[in-house]
């Protein structure tokens, strides 16, 4: 395997004496310095990943769970009721899954669900 190694580095070496060293024009700096300097100007400002309306929409959520789980547990009585049961006359096939295993589908369906926002926030954060 070294054997290998050798002969592939002794191939190369002999390659790049072959090609032989080239000197860049004479602007050759300035054009990649304008190049460079191109680039420079189309960054954008910093914006959050998350925006604030999201952060307005989770609060309220979070704030509506909270005042709803204190008045299931609060002796609040109801004039109605609300019912989320499916209707009797479908039928629903039940699975049983472990505890484990529900586990497991909701972090994959988490992890799953994080790509195309990651993707989208790289590709605009390192767009060329």
């Amino acid at each position: 395997m070294e054997k290998q190694f050798n002969r592939e580095e002794e191939m190369m070496k002999k390659l790049l004496n072959d090609a032989g060293i080239k000197a860049p024009s004479a602007d050759f700096k300035n054009r990649i310095m304008g190049i460079v300097e191109q680039r420079n100007v189309a960054i954008s400002p910093y914006k959050p990943l998350i925006p604030k309306f999201v952060w307005f929409i989770l609060a309220g959520c979070i704030l509506s769970a909270v005042i709803g789980l204190y008045l299931m547990s609060a002796n609040v009585s109801w004039n109605w009721s609300l019912d989320f049961r499916v209707p009797e006359f479908i039928e629903i096939p039940s699975i049983r899954l472990s505890e484990t295993m529900q586990y497991a589908i909701a972090f994959i369906a988490l992890f799953f669900l994080q790509i195309p926002f990651m993707k989208r926030f790289l590709d605009r954060q390192y767009q060329l």
